[in-house]
């Protein structure tokens, strides 16, 4: 219950802008008209993209039509980060978000980096992340009128799906592969194929630095798996959370340069564990002391 008070209107605003920003700037840097090019007889639609009729996707997967995607997705995502009409564009984000994926995933392409994104995407479509931070809020003027749980909960639900899937990712590795996970030999294996392939957007080569020095790699590895394990710790034990967080970091940025894998999305998402108060207060305690100096000084 403790953890669940300490969400606030604020830190769940912020919340919203982050996810949609980090969306926002993604659908940026993407060509929408490339993927349009490609031919629909190639599409294969994944789970309910099969309700949707071929004619659609004929339209669809044009470079007018995606397009067309990619402006609808730039001005709700806009609207969304900015909390503008918070309740409609969050749920519009939300549903053109899933389209995308959707389509993308049909192509055969499988990345779970952006699921965890798209999952805070559907608990901000439905709870009050508007009522701070938010052009709705500023330029109404409401007051905050519910209870504190109605924050705190979204925001707890989000630190939890984060800590989830880190530690059921240690557990998946250890119930497929058992100890032969710590092998000298599997990371250095697993980094090379990935360094090999034309599947990465980057092209790194110090995988191939790895095999010499395979003696320690399963200590590495052990280190990993248990960070992945302590991971819900971050939730509830705030003493731990900036180490859990800040070796998080360490290890993403190392799977970028080691294997050619990096989790933009997952890494931004690290901002739901801020104390967003906190930070407004010291601004505006660097604010106040600001103009205390500037007083003085005339």
């Amino acid at each position: 219950m403790k953890t669940l008070r300490a969400g606030s209107a604020l830190s769940l605003g912020v919340s919203r802008t982050v996810v949609h920003g980090t969306f926002l700037i993604s659908v940026l840097a993407t060509s929408f008209s490339a993927l349009g090019q490609l031919p629909v007889t190639i599409l294969r639609p994944t789970g309910v993209m099969k309700l949707l009729p071929w004619g659609f996707y004929d339209r669809l997967l044009t470079p007018s039509g995606m397009v067309t995607l990619k402006w609808a997705m730039l001005l709700s995502l806009l609207f969304g980060m900015a909390g503008i009409f918070t309740s409609a564009f969050t749920k519009v984000s939300l549903i053109l978000v899933l389209l995308y994926q959707g389509l993308v995933r049909s192509f055969g392409h499988y990345n779970h980096d952006e699921m965890l994104a798209v999952y805070y995407l559907v608990i901000l479509a439905f709870s009050p992340c508007g009522d701070a931070f938010s052009w709705d809020h500023w330029t109404r003027r409401r007051q905050i009128t519910q209870a504190r749980f109605a924050y705190g909960y979204p925001v707890l639900l989000m630190q939890l799906l984060m800590a989830w899937l880190y530690f059921s990712s240690a557990l998946v590795k250890l119930r497929v592969a058992g100890m032969k996970y710590l092998s000298p030999d599997n990371f250095p294996v697993l980094a090379i194929y990935h360094s090999l392939d034309n599947l990465h957007d980057t092209s790194f080569k110090l995988a191939f630095w790895l095999p010499r020095v395979r003696g320690v790699l399963p200590f590495v590895v052990g280190i990993v798996l248990l960070w992945e394990l302590l991971f819900p710790l971050a939730v509830f034990w705030r003493r731990s959370r900036w180490w859990i967080l800040g070796f998080g970091i360490i290890f993403h940025v190392a799977t970028l340069f080691f294997m050619n894998v990096f989790f933009p999305y997952q890494l931004a998402m690290y901002l739901v564990f801020v104390d967003w108060d906190k930070v407004a207060d010291w601004l505006n305690q660097k604010a106040n002391d600001f103009r205390l100096a500037q007083d003085t000084a005339s």
